[in-house]
């Protein structure tokens, strides 16, 4: 009995939010559904005003409820309060336009919210005044304060749709209706205005409809001036801590000194790594805004690994799917170091700066080594779209933090090959260490392509396979430009003609019979010349086989 009740409980507990984050989407997106419905209550004042009455009342009835005033109230005071702490934990203000404008009309939100709140909900539970039409349309049209009940109800929808979109805007369904969404975001808020005015017109030639007594109105008046005070108050508070504690920090000399590529600043204790980036203008990708969802952001930590906060459980899951052996592979919106770090960003960001100037560029020289190139074929499905791409792109960028993460702990740079391919370069004197070297990084990149194939299989809907080519020569090194260094020579020639083949698992590898036998294998595979090799090379083509890494391990 006990051992099946963790398969009953599991389904649930997916669901459950376990996080800040999770709670404060969960709240989020109860609010919205509030605000939706609401507006679809409005938009259908266009058709008549007893329908929108009928709508009302049943939207009356699900809220009122037990059940639905503690969700929603409950969601209410979470997402509010969750959102000031937010702020409050923002060591900068720094951030891009868009998140910004998110921010501040969320903050402006509880503005409409009280005002509603008071006019509906209050007004019902202290002089039993209806929430109908009849009554709040008529008492806002008669005070002229319509246009501005209409206009308050902008920012939490905008705040709302901001929100959903930084949640769920990398995903693949988003994306196949994003059209439609935006459609709908905003043709709902312009049908309810004119739904609101609609009624309004048709309540005032009828000359129906109730309104509170001047005592009442003087009564809910008060409530709302004092529910805004105390609001407005919360406000205040966060804004007089966040500079209280920047002061405290300053003074304590409590600075954490965060080395960048490019640069090195200096900043409060409890500064996360992108705050510290947007502060002094440090260009940092960051696509879902810095809530630990896109992985964008993602830093090595060079130095000082031991300054670095054990990852909490958002940072964790998404850690687990791009990089779960690599512990130097951290989140820069999540990263507050408690002492000096070095760090380097992993996700280029276009930028208009000047180049540096050109360094001199060194000779070319000869080396023996053994190449391995990785290739990432991404399927999209029937979703072959412009939506698509930024899945796939979001894909490449996982892919490559995989060959990157192997790169590092090998010691070898990867060279962009294409768009969706790298060549690691295993330099050294001993062929055969190069080539051992090159054989553990393809089962290490292989393993995890599995498991990231899985990952984006069931996330975005993805197919991923991964071709991996091992071969062994000599090849050319030199600089081209600052920064920029090239390899050449007949070996990467060979390797971008070998016949690799994208086995349905990525725990396969093309391997030439130079490097096998290099590494003293292969007398028993089957070979292959390449159908480009195999006109006109000779004997001086190179052949190929293909093999399970199960096999080169039982060797």
């Amino acid at each position: 009995m006990s051992a099946s009740l963790p398969a009953t409980v599991h389904p649930l507990g997916r669901w459950m939010p376990r996080t800040r984050r999770d709670l404060r989407l969960t709240s989020g997106i109860v609010l919205f559904t509030y605000v939706t419905l609401h507006l679809s209550c409005h938009a259908l004042g266009l058709v008549s005003l007893d329908l929108a009455e009928r709508a009302l009342r049943v939207t009356v009835v699900l809220w009122h409820s037990p059940p639905g005033t503690l969700l929603l109230y409950g969601a209410a005071a979470v997402h509010v309060c969750l959102a000031l702490l937010a702020v409050y934990d923002r060591r900068t203000l720094r951030m891009p336009p868009l998140q910004g404008l998110r921010i501040v009309l969320g903050v402006t939100m509880p503005l409409a919210l009280i005002g509603h709140f008071i006019a509906t909900r209050y007004a019902f539970e202290r002089f039993a005044l209806a929430a109908e039409y009849s009554r709040v349309v008529v008492g806002l049209w008669a005070n002229g304060t319509s246009g501005l009940a209409l206009g308050l109800l902008a920012p939490g929808w905008i705040h709302g749709c901001l929100g959903l979109r930084y949640a769920f805007g990398h995903r693949r369904s988003w994306q196949r209706w994003k059209l439609v969404l935006f459609a709908a975001a905003l043709l709902l808020p312009v049908f309810a205005a004119v739904g609101f005015v609609t009624m309004a017109r048709e309540l005032d030639v009828r000359r129906s409809g109730t309104v509170p007594t001047a005592p009442q109105d003087a009564t809910l008046r008060e409530a709302r001036e004092g529910a805004l005070v105390v609001y407005l108050a919360l406000i205040a508070f966060v804004g007089v801590g966040r500079s209280w504690r920047s002061v405290a920090e300053r003074r304590a000399g409590s600075i954490v000194w965060i080395e960048y590529p490019q640069r090195t600043v200096s900043v409060p204790r409890g500064w996360t790594v992108l705050e510290a980036s947007r502060s002094f203008g440090i260009p940092h990708a960051a696509m879902c805004g810095g809530r630990a969802r896109c992985t964008t952001c993602r830093v090595r930590v060079v130095r000082g690994a031991s300054h670095c906060p054990v990852p909490a459980a958002d940072e964790r899951r998404v850690l687990e799917r791009i990089a779960p052996n690599d512990p130097a592979i951290r989140l820069a919106c999540q990263l507050r170091p408690t002492a000096d770090i070095a760090v380097e960003p992993l996700v280029s960001v276009a930028t208009s700066a000047a180049r540096a100037a050109p360094q001199p560029s060194q000779a070319a020289a000869d080396h023996d080594a053994a190449l391995l190139l990785v290739d990432v074929r991404l399927d999209p499905g029937d979703a072959a779209t412009s939506a698509a791409a930024h899945d796939t792109l979001h894909a490449l960028a996982r892919a490559f933090a995989i060959v990157d993460a192997a790169a590092a702990a090998a010691a070898v740079e990867p060279h962009r090959h294409s768009a969706s391919s790298w060549l690691l370069v295993f330099r050294g004197e001993d062929r055969a260490a190069a080539v051992a070297r090159a054989l553990a990084v393809a089962e290490r990149i292989a393993c995890d392509a599995e498991r990231l194939a899985a990952a984006l299989g069931s996330e975005l809907g993805l197919a991923m396979r991964t071709a991996l080519v091992v071969h062994v020569g000599r090849i050319a090194v030199g600089a081209i430009g600052p920064g920029a260094t090239a390899v050449a020579g007949a070996p990467i020639d060979a390797v971008e003609k070998a016949p690799a083949t994208l086995p349905s698992t990525a725990a396969a590898l093309t391997i030439s019979r130079d490097a096998a036998a290099v590494a003293g294998l292969g007398d028993d595979w089957r070979w292959e010349i390449a159908s480009d090799e195999s006109s006109g090379e000779g004997a001086g083509a190179t052949a190929w086989s293909t093999v399970a890494l199960a096999a080169l391990r039982d060797r």
